[in-house]
C-alpha cells in the first residue's frame, strides 16, 4: 500500500536542500575570495618614480600571500588626487589598494581642497611601508650648493612638482616660506623622475623629495644633496647636513619645517576603500604585515635602496590623525597661502 508524503516533510526537505546549496557561499573565507582575483595596487604618480619601483617590488610577494593576481596601476594627476578620489569611491570589495604618499594626502585634506573628495580617517589603513626625511636636492651644475647660496640677494630658485599638494611642490613651497627664499614652483610634472630630469638639464634649480628617492638621484650623479629638511640627517645620505644644524632658524621657520616633518612621518602608506568587509580587511592587513616583515623582501629593498620600515595599521592611522589635528587655524592660513598661491 502506497503512502503519501507529509507536506511538512516535503517542506523540510526543500529547506534542507536550500541550506546545503548555500553552505559553500556561507563558508567562503577571505582567502577563498582573493584566490584568482585581480588585486590592484594603485599609485597616484607616473611610472618610473619611487612609488612605481616600490609597488612593483612588493607586488609578487603580495600575490604570493593573497593568492590574487596583483597588478600595479598608475593613475597620475593633480598630485595623487585622481588616484585618491578614485579608490576612495571604489566598490568596497577589497580589490583596490592605494599606495600613496601620505604626506601630501594629509596636507590636501588639511587645506580642504575643492577637488579632494576623500577622508583619510575613513579609509582602511593597512600599514606604513616606510617614512623617511625629505631632502633638498640641486642640479649637478647648479650654483646652489648650500641653503646660503639660495639665500643670496637676487637669487631666484626654480622648483618642480606634480600638483600643489603632491609632496614635491608643497615641500618646496613650505621650505621657501620658512627660509624666506625668492622661489617659483612649477607644476605639471608626472613624477619625481621627470622633475629630476628637468633639474639635471638646468631647467629647474631644485627638487624637494624623500631621501629614499633622493639617494638614487644623488648616487647616479644626477643631483647634489643640499640638506635634509628636518632635525635629523638622512640615514641614506648622511653626508648631507640637516637644515637645523646649518642655519639659525627663527621660531616661525622652525615651526614651519617641523610641521612639514610631522607630515613626513606618515610616509608611504597603504590604504583601502572605506567599508571593506572585516574578514577581507584583516586578511589584507596580515598579508601586508607578512610581506613587509619578510627578511627576503626587506633585503631586496635594501639592495636597491628601497628601504622598508614597516609600521602596522593602527600606527598608520594614529600618525594620520596626529597630522590632521596638529595645526592651528592661524598656521593653516599661512600654509594655505604658501602652498596654493604665493609661489606659483
Amino acid at each position: 500500500m502506497r503512502t503519501r508524503a507529509s507536506p511538512l516533510l516535503a517542506l523540510v526537505a526543500i529547506a534542507a536542500g536550500w541550506l546545503f546549496a548555500a553552505l559553500p557561499a556561507m563558508a567562503e573565507t577571505a582567502a577563498d575570495f582573493y584566490r584568482g582575483k585581480t588585486l590592484r595596487i594603485v599609485i597616484g604618480v607616473g611610472v618610473g618614480g619611487g612609488f612605481d619601483a616600490y609597488a612593483h617590488m612588493l607586488a609578487p610577494s603580495l600575490a604570493r600571500e593573497t593568492g590574487a593576481n596583483v597588478l600595479v596601476e598608475s593613475l597620475p594627476g593633480a598630485g595623487q588626487l585622481v588616484a585618491l578620489n578614485r579608490v576612495y569611491a571604489a566598490p568596497p570589495d577589497g580589490l583596490s589598494i592605494l599606495f600613496l604618499n601620505g604626506t601630501p594626502a594629509a596636507l590636501g585634506q588639511i587645506l580642504e581642497q575643492d577637488n579632494a573628495r576623500y577622508d583619510l580617517t575613513k579609509m582602511e589603513h593597512l600599514g606604513i611601508v616606510n617614512a623617511s626625511p625629505w631632502m633638498w636636492l640641486a642640479g649637478p651644475k647648479s650654483r646652489i650648493l648650500s641653503p646660503g647660496d639660495a639665500m643670496a640677494p637676487g637669487r631666484k630658485v626654480l622648483w618642480g612638482g606634480t600638483g600643489p599638494t603632491g609632496g614635491l611642490a608643497d615641500g618646496a613651497s613650505l621650505s621657501c616660506e620658512a627660509l624666506k627664499l625668492d622661489c617659483k614652483v612649477i607644476l605639471g610634472y608626472k613624477s619625481s623622475s621627470d622633475v629630476v630630469l628637468a633639474v639635471e638639464r638646468g631647467e629647474l634649480d631644485s627638487i624637494y623629495v624623500s631621501d629614499s628617492s633622493a639617494v638614487h638621484y644623488v648616487h647616479a650623479g644626477r643631483t647634489n644633496a643640499v640638506a635634509a629638511m628636518s632635525r635629523q640627517r638622512s640615514k641614506l645620505l648622511p653626508e648631507a647636513p640637516a637644515i637645523f644644524d646649518i642655519l639659525n632658524l627663527s621660531p616661525a621657520a622652525a615651526a614651519m619645517l617641523d610641521f612639514r616633518s610631522a607630515l613626513d612621518s606618515i610616509g608611504r602608506i597603504l590604504v583601502a576603500t572605506p567599508g571593506v568587509p572585516e574578514d577581507r580587511l584583516a586578511f589584507l592587513r596580515q598579508a601586508v604585515r607578512t610581506v613587509l616583515t619578510d627578511p627576503a623582501v626587506i633585503a631586496e629593498g635594501a639592495s636597491s635602496e628601497r628601504l622598508i620600515d614597516f609600521r602596522d595599521a593602527d600606527t598608520a592611522r594614529q600618525m594620520t590623525l596626529r597630522a590632521l589635528t596638529g595645526i592651528s587655524p592661524e598656521e593653516k592660513a599661512v600654509v594655505r597661502a604658501a602652498v596654493l598661491d604665493k609661489y606659483r
